[in-house]
């Protein structure tokens, strides 16, 4: 009877980059981003924040909040690349440093 051969050693994990493990996306993750980036460009857009205002009315600014948010919405339908590039201003700079800041503790091979 001849001797059992022995199965050969299995091969070494190869570790993907440090940019591809951090940034990598499913088309799943992909689409939801795009999403979260189209709703707060919407907001961003219809409510036409404007960092550098001086003047703020309380009663004045939740008037036009509505006004604009129900104008928002018939804009939206009729563009929506523009909201969704706006609200990629936003969310894509803190998508990345989310995952720059979780890189160090994911587990994957």
């Amino acid at each position: 009877m001849p001797a059992p051969v022995a199965a050969p050693p299995p091969a070494p994990a190869v570790q993907k980059p440090f940019l591809v493990r951090t940034f990598r996306l499913s088309v799943g993750q992909a689409l939801r981003l795009l999403g979260i980036s189209t709703l707060v460009g919407f907001f961003v857009l219809a409510f036409d924040f404007a960092p550098t205002g001086t003047t703020f009315d309380l009663g004045g600014a939740f008037t036009a909040i509505i006004h604009r948010a129900f104008t928002a919405i018939g804009w939206a339908f009729d563009s929506f690349w523009k909201p969704a590039l706006a609200g990629a201003v936003v969310v894509l700079p803190v998508w990345a440093l989310w995952r720059l800041v979780r890189a160090p503790f994911r587990k994957e091979p």
